[in-house]
């Protein structure tokens, strides 16, 4: 027997089929039968409609991101400063 025998399906009229050859106790789901013909779905109430946005000022976000920018390169910058130093020291040693 290889390590692959136990994955591998069994063959058709295999006694070691296991579950799939043997019907199961579960008898599956009940049964329904059709709604009545009057039967009509919950009522809700109608939903408010959303309430308005305030404005946006564009200028103002587009310098935000700006300055969101700078901020976001100086500190990369400086990240690559102190990793320059340490390479550095590290190397002379």
């Amino acid at each position: 027997m290889s390590g692959d025998d136990y994955w591998r399906r069994p063959e058709p009229g295999d006694a070691a089929a296991g579950a799939e050859s043997t019907p199961s106790g579960y008898p599956g789901p009940p049964r329904t039968g059709p709604a009545a013909p009057d039967r009509q779905p919950a009522w809700t109430a109608p939903h408010q409609p959303p309430r308005r946005l305030p404005e946006l000022d564009h200028d103002e976000l587009d310098r935000a991101e700006q300055r969101a920018d700078r901020f976001t390169y100086a500190v990369a910058l400086a990240a690559g400063v102190v990793l320059l130093i340490v390479a550095c020291a590290q190397w002379r040693t």
